[in-house]
């Protein structure tokens, strides 16, 4: 118990640091935007959704068999994620909004970064599990195809392996025909037959 709390422990803060690292640098950026409202919470709303979609990923290829183990699953799961995506400041977010008087900003903000949400959320499992099913697929055909290669190279005939030794006839110095040794050296053998073809040359003579 005391292992696994560790583990949420360090995820969480490694994810809280993050949030807190993003959230200015996603406030300019956003402000800089043409028609951006100054008081909209854009950087909860942005972190929120992508640790939506990104809990979905790795759920979704946990869910596929992909080899994530349960501390993996602690530490990126319920403590990276878990501390990167915040509810309470999403609450205070649309809590901001309706004080200001924004009401029908707020309600869109609620409502639709909920649904947003759930959508990424869903996205992210879905495609994990795509891309998982993918490579196995891909992974498979490349085994069933290895496989019949080597099944075919198996079973084909085979050429002798040495198929240039097969003994043939040459000249001998008294003008009759041997068997001729294996041929190792093509050029050795070429000096020997016209060594040989002298020879008998000199001896008809």
């Amino acid at each position: 118990m005391a292992r696994k709390l560790v583990l949420v422990l360090a995820g969480g803060f490694c994810g809280a640091a993050i949030r807190y690292l993003l959230s200015q640098p996603l406030l300019r950026l956003v402000s800089a935007l043409t028609g951006a409202h100054t008081g909209f919470p854009y950087d909860v709303l942005l972190i929120n959704l992508s640790g939506a979609f990104a809990i979905g990923l790795l759920y979704g290829a946990f869910e596929q068999g992909a080899p994530i183990s349960p501390d993996a699953r602690l530490i990126l799961g319920t403590g990276f994620l878990g501390a990167y995506t915040t509810f309470s400041s999403f609450m205070v977010g649309g809590g901001e909004l309706l004080r200001s008087g924004h009401i029908l900003l707020a309600a869109l903000y609620l409502i639709g970064a909920s649904l947003a949400g759930v959508a990424l959320s869903f996205g992210g499992f879905t495609l994990a599990g795509r891309v998982i099913l993918w490579r196995e697929a891909r992974w498979s055909r490349a085994s069933e195809a290895l496989a019949a290669s080597e099944q075919a190279s198996a079973t084909a005939p085979h050429l002798p392996l040495r198929w240039m030794d097969t003994p043939s006839q040459e000249l001998r110095a008294d003008g009759g025909w041997q068997d001729a040794a294996p041929i190792t050296d093509t050029a050795r053998r070429g000096e020997e037959r016209e060594q040989r073809l002298a020879d008998a040359e000199g001896s008809a003579r």
